[in-house]
C-alpha cells in the first residue's frame, strides 16, 4: 500500500506542476559553439555565411550569420577600383583617406551584418565592453590572408595570398564577403561597425612596421596612445588570443605608429 500512496503523491505533484515542467521541456536550450557549425556558401545571387566564434574573457559563446548579395560586393569593388589617390602630406593622412572612402562608401551594403549584430548584443544583453569584444574578437578568430596590390610571391608563403587588390585591402564589404583580410581590411572593417554603434574607434598605422592595429577608448589596461586628452588601448586584430592594450613583439617603439582614421579628425 505504501508503494501505491507514493505513487499517487507523485502524480498529484506533476499534475500541480505541470505548467512549469512543460515550459522546462519547451525552453530553448542556450547556444553553444556544437550547435552552431560555421558554414560558407556561394549563391547565383549573394554569399550566406554562418560564423561561431568565442571571448574567454566574457566566458562567451557567440554565432551570427549574414548574407551580402554578390551586386553589393561588386560596387563596393568597382568603388575601391576607380578611386582617385588622394592628395596627402604624409603616409598617415594618405591611407587615413583612402580608409574612410571605403569605410563611408561600404557603409550602405553593411545593413544585414549590422542588424545581426544588433541581435546579439540585445539577446546576450552585452554591455559596452563585451560588445566591442565580440565584434573584435569576431575579427580575429578569420584566418589571416595577405592581401596584395600584385601578384603574390613566395615571402607571403606562410599565410594565403590574395593578389591583385588595389590598395593591398580588401573594403570592410569585400572582407566579410570573401573572409580575406589583413591588417589594415581588419581595422577598417572593425571602425566601420563600431562607429555605427557610436563607439569611436581609431585606426592607427605604422610605415616603419608596416602594419596596422585598431585603438580603443575603452577600460583597458597596457598600451594606449593619448589623443585629445583620451586614452586609446592599442588592440592587435590579426589572430586569435590578443586582449586590447597589448602590443606585438618588436612594434612596441610608439613614435612609429600614427593615427590614420578617428571619426572626428
Amino acid at each position: 500500500m505504501k508503494g501505491w500512496k507514493f505513487l499517487v503523491w507523485v502524480l498529484v505533484i506533476l499534475f500541480i506542476n505541470k505548467s512549469l515542467i512543460i515550459s522546462i521541456w519547451k525552453e530553448t536550450p542556450k547556444l553553444s559553439l556544437t550547435t552552431c557549425e560555421e558554414f560558407s556558401q556561394k549563391g547565383p545571387q549573394s554569399t550566406q555565411h554562418k560564423r561561431a566564434w568565442e571571448d574567454p574573457k566574457y566566458h562567451a559563446e557567440y554565432c551570427l550569420s549574414y548574407e551580402i548579395d554578390n551586386q553589393s560586393h561588386q560596387k563596393a569593388t568597382q568603388f575601391k577600383n576607380n578611386l582617385t589617390d588622394p592628395k596627402a602630406y604624409s603616409y598617415p593622412e594618405f591611407w587615413g583617406k583612402v580608409y574612410r572612402q571605403l569605410a563611408e562608401s561600404d557603409q550602405v551594403y553593411l545593413e544585414q551584418v549590422i542588424d545581426s549584430l544588433d541581435l546579439l548584443s540585445k539577446s546576450d544583453s552585452l554591455d559596452y565592453s563585451a560588445f566591442a569584444h565580440a565584434v573584435v574578437k569576431m575579427v580575429q578568430d578569420i584566418p589571416y590572408q595577405y592581401i596584395i596590390s600584385g601578384p603574390c610571391t613566395s615571402e607571403h608563403s606562410d599565410h594565403p595570398c590574395y593578389s591583385n587588390q588595389r590598395y593591398g585591402i580588401t573594403s570592410p564589404v569585400e572582407f566579410l564577403y570573401t573572409l580575406k583580410g589583413d591588417c589594415d581590411s581588419r581595422t577598417v572593417l572593425i571602425y566601420t561597425l563600431l562607429r555605427h554603434f557610436n563607439y569611436d574607434p581609431v585606426v592607427l598605422i605604422s610605415k616603419e612596421y608596416r602594419h596596422s592595429m585598431l585603438a580603443l577608448n575603452i577600460a583597458a589596461a597596457g598600451e594606449y596612445l593619448t589623443i585629445a586628452g583620451e586614452k586609446y588601448y592599442f588592440w592587435e586584430t590579426t589572430a586569435t588570443g590578443w586582449e586590447p592594450g597589448i602590443i606585438p613583439p618588436g612594434m612596441n617603439n610608439k613614435k612609429y605608429w600614427n593615427v590614420a582614421l578617428k571619426h572626428e579628425l
